[in-house]
């Protein structure tokens, strides 16, 4: 149900605006937000869910083709079940992107990777620290994304997908 595929197609996009913009006289700044709704059948019922991610992007390697790419990243998401509970995700985190010669290398991502708490505000899973990632290009989407983890160090809770739909309290069981 995580919106990775949010998360990554704005580090795409980032990197894509990064290869766009090289040869430009482009600011080193730049900032987008997005907002995503869309409805997650996971858990075996509906979920909609809407999503706001924000992404403040500083380059340092747009004049010599290598520096760093800073993302400056909050994703904010609300999932509704049909019976009304809701879910809440806040995740808040940075991610260096190693550039050399115009090749993005390492991505290296940092503080708060996941946090979802459930209708109580109880945590449901919870992710913060460190992340370190080769980047590679990916042919499909024509984008760098991260590719294998190279170190990891931090909290991590371990993801338990039955718990997060559990916690909607509804079952993806039909009823008899």
């Amino acid at each position: 149900m995580r919106t990775c595929i949010t998360i990554a197609a704005a580090f795409a996009t980032a990197l894509a605006l990064v290869a766009d913009t090289a040869t430009a006289a482009a600011p080193d700044h730049q900032t987008f937000t997005f907002s995503n709704d869309y409805v997650d059948n996971t858990c075996g019922f509906p979920v909609a869910v809407h999503a706001e991610f924000t992404n403040m992007i500083i380059d340092s390697s747009l004049l010599t083709g290598s520096g760093t790419l800073q993302l400056h990243q909050s994703d904010v998401e609300t999932w509704t079940a049909a019976n009304g509970v809701t879910i809440t995700v806040n995740d808040h985190n940075e991610t260096f992107v190693s550039i050399v010669d115009g090749v993005p290398q390492i991505a290296k991502h940092v503080g708060v990777l996941d946090d979802i708490r459930g209708p109580q505000g109880e945590r449901l899973f919870f992710r913060t620290g460190q992340a370190i990632f080769q980047v590679v290009f990916d042919p499909n989407s024509g984008f760098y994304v991260d590719g294998a983890l190279l170190t990891r160090h931090g909290v991590r809770d371990n993801f338990d997908g039955d718990k997060i739909c559990a916690a909607f309290g509804e079952s993806a069981l039909p009823a008899p």
